[in-house]
């Protein structure tokens, strides 16, 4: 399990764009099609941006030594 200052600290790294649909979708627990709303995207750009997120959040992970 991750601990939370070290997500903290993986999160804040992330770009703002990929950071705020992660928070949206994983924290705030909203859909898909709510995330692009608050975003004022469409659905298939937070699908993108989700992606990218997922990828940069283990490798932001993996650099502070977090192994899965």
């Amino acid at each position: 399990m991750v601990d939370r200052e070290l997500l903290g600290g993986a999160l804040a790294a992330l770009p703002a764009r990929e950071r705020e649909v992660l928070l949206l979708f994983y924290l705030e627990d909203l859909p898909l099609e709510m995330c692009a709303q608050i975003c004022a995207v469409p659905v298939g750009t937070i699908k993108s941006r989700l992606n990218r997120a997922r990828k940069l959040l283990r490798r932001e992970l993996a650099r502070k030594g977090y192994e899965a």
